[in-house]
């Protein structure tokens, strides 16, 4: 990734594609893209692909998986709390920040070493950005001990900062408008190109400022981060929501769009692109044994 400041690289890539950054209403229905334009938008930024996506897991553990998937068993699933690295030869971008101990205080696996190399790498990165605005993926954006550095750097889309400001989903992830302002606010209308390979794509319904994040590898290998719009493979595999009981207890989801964003989910995985769902491990592992994930952050050449 070209070695520019992390606000002109921005502007560069509304700039180059015409991009334009009206604010979108809040709930706005989502509207599946079409592959193709999202592939072509991908080779839009010039420079170098990524060379791989990286992540770090926080916070592993386990769940009965019916509390996440609408008729499931009684079994339990392994999750975490992961947030990636999308290294370029020179460079990184990180999406989703987790979050410190006070949000876990009575984790036994909560690791204060992998809290400090997420922090260090999203000191050193060009951009970072969340996939949404829960705790477990905005926190670490709003606490840090390196904050004002990383605010400089850090996009948030104005639905997740009106979400933070005006109704966050818990009291200790609250900002007000003076701190909202320390951030790069942005916004698109449903697809946005990033970064050579990297393209962000509007996913309202989990949360009003829910994103998801496509990324080409140098390698020809397709990846999406898909947040939080299904926390299980289940519920793209069989097209089921998460249950509402456990929606409820951060505000519910808008429904209606989760039901297309997961029919989407669905096609692309037909396509050919490798869907990474932010908390089923064994998704992640699966992808980690395929060498398309590597644990453990790149912090060479930033």
């Amino acid at each position: 990734m070209a070695r520019v400041g992390c606000r002109s690289l921005v502007m560069c890539a509304l700039l180059s594609v015409g991009v334009r950054t009206r604010l979108a209403a809040q709930g706005e229905p989502f509207a599946a893209p079409q592959l193709s334009e999202v592939r072509r938008l991908a080779g839009t930024v010039p420079g170098a692909a990524p060379t791989a996506i990286r992540l770090e897991l926080q916070t592993p553990f386990s769940i009965p998986r019916a509390d996440w998937v609408e008729g499931a068993g009684p079994d339990t699933m392994r999750a975490a709390v992961p947030v990636f690295q999308i290294r370029f030869p020179r460079g990184w971008i990180i999406v989703d920040a987790a979050m410190d101990r006070s949000f876990v205080p009575t984790s036994k696996t909560f690791n204060d070493t992998t809290h400090q190399r997420i922090h260090a790498a999203m000191r050193d990165a060009r951009l970072v950005l969340v996939t949404h605005e829960h705790y477990d993926h905005i926190a670490g954006v709003l606490q840090s001990p390196f904050l004002a550095t990383i605010q400089s750097h850090t996009l948030l889309l104005r639905a997740q900062v009106r979400t933070l400001v005006d109704h966050p989903s818990r009291p200790d992830i609250h900002i007000d408008s003076v701190t909202s302002a320390k951030y790069l606010q942005f916004d698109y209308d449903r697809l946005m190109p990033l970064a050579p390979g990297v393209v962000v794509i509007k996913a309202p319904g989990h949360t009003p400022g829910a994103q998801m994040v496509f990324v080409k590898l140098e390698t020809g290998e397709e990846l999406l981060l898909a947040g939080d719009v299904a926390w299980t493979m289940d519920g793209i595999t069989n097209q089921r929501h998460k249950p509402e009981a456990t929606t409820r207890r951060f505000g519910g989801e808008d429904r209606l769009a989760v039901d297309a964003e997961l029919r989407w989910l669905r096609d692309l995985q037909r396509a050919g692109v490798h869907v990474v769902l932010a908390h089923d491990l064994a998704n992640l592992e699966r992808l980690m044994a395929l060498r398309l994930l590597t644990v453990g952050f790149d912090m060479q050449s930033p």
